[in-house]
């Protein structure tokens, strides 16, 4: 069972308490591999704050700090490849580096979280570029599908993965499934992974594993903070 330590973080006079959590990524039912990602629930007393607004409000070093307390925990836990959502800011910031040389051997996956204009990922993109020289590392591409994440990067930038959303997902699934495998196949073309989110029923879990992507959702729940070999 992987448990995380909560911590406590003060912010602009408010203090807020971070309760780290990871989910599954896999391509299988046996839990024999996959990918952990680490995922936050944020409160400010009795009141949710959302994850992303929280993350961009922070500072590089903050949110160092966070992420370096989350992979203390899991890598004294489990030998599994760490995924984690990071924004430009942090990208751009040299606690990429500093996390790297910290944690050794471990792999980590970088997972964009695009809530900027595209321009301001092309800007990055001699940064990413960079970063990803370190064999050990590679950078994804979350939510393909909603208002930015969209064609217009995956035709600029090249990343190691791209996840599609579990709305359009869902949307797709249920009512045009040609349209969505002839895109899972385009984002192939773009990326070494294509990752499916929203995976909730067997169903999607064997549509998922025909067209060879990994998954991620509610199926996997029962399996999530298992150990990973």
């Amino acid at each position: 069972m992987i448990e995380i330590q909560s911590l406590s973080v003060l912010h602009k006079s408010k203090k807020y308490i971070v309760h780290p959590r990871v989910e599954l990524i896999t391509d299988c039912m046996s839990n024999k591999r996959g990918i952990y990602e680490a995922l936050c629930l944020v409160m400010n007393d009795d009141t949710q704050t959302c994850p992303k607004q929280f993350f961009d409000e922070l500072s590089s070093r903050e949110t160092y700090m966070i992420y370096r307390h989350t992979l203390d925990d899991l890598k004294a836990q489990t030998a599994a490849t760490i995924l984690l959502n990071v924004n430009i800011n942090f990208l751009e910031s040299k606690y990429v580096e500093l996390l790297l040389s910290e944690f050794g051997s471990d792999n980590i996956i970088w997972e964009l979280v695009e809530s900027s204009h595209l321009h301001s990922i092309i800007h990055i993109r001699d940064r990413l570029s960079e970063i990803r020289k370190n064999p050990r590392v590679r950078i994804w591409l979350d939510d393909f599908g909603t208002a930015r994440a969209n064609f217009d990067v995956v035709n600029v930038i090249n990343f190691d993965g791209i996840k599609m959303s579990k709305n359009l997902f869902w949307d797709l699934y249920e009512n045009d499934q040609t349209l969505l495998k002839h895109m899972i196949k385009m984002m192939k073309r773009k990326s070494d992974k294509v990752i499916i989110g929203g995976v909730d029923n067997f169903d999607k879990y064997v549509f998922c594993k025909t067209q060879q992507c990994l998954m991620q959702g509610y199926f996997f729940d029962e399996i999530k903070n298992s150990a990973v070999s």
